[in-house]
């Protein structure tokens, strides 16, 4: 944000751009990379990364018991368990 405010001054003031519309000009670069940073800021958050204490010493990650997981996830771990096929039973041939 920093940066391109630095070149919004540089460019206007190479362009002959009065110092009212310098300011302007300013103003309206800094407002847009603010927002733009909230938006990726927003979606950065969204991203859930397993913590450190959620992955054992060897890299695997330790799923969540029913009491630890929120009412939703608790509800969609069991329509999944529901709708799960039965493992199929190995024929012995004789």
């Amino acid at each position: 944000m920093l940066l391109a405010g630095a070149i919004a001054c540089v460019v206007t003031y190479f362009n002959h751009y009065s110092f009212k519309d310098m300011l302007i000009v300013l103003i309206v670069v800094l407002v847009i990379f603010l927002f733009l940073g909230i938006i990726v800021r927003m979606i950065l958050d969204s991203i859930h990364l397993p913590t450190s204490d959620a992955v054992k010493p060897d890299g695997e990650v330790i799923e969540k018991s029913e009491e630890e997981q929120p009412e939703g996830e608790a509800e969609e771990a069991a329509a999944e368990e529901e709708n799960a096929e039965p493992p199929a039973e190995e024929t012995q041939e004789q």
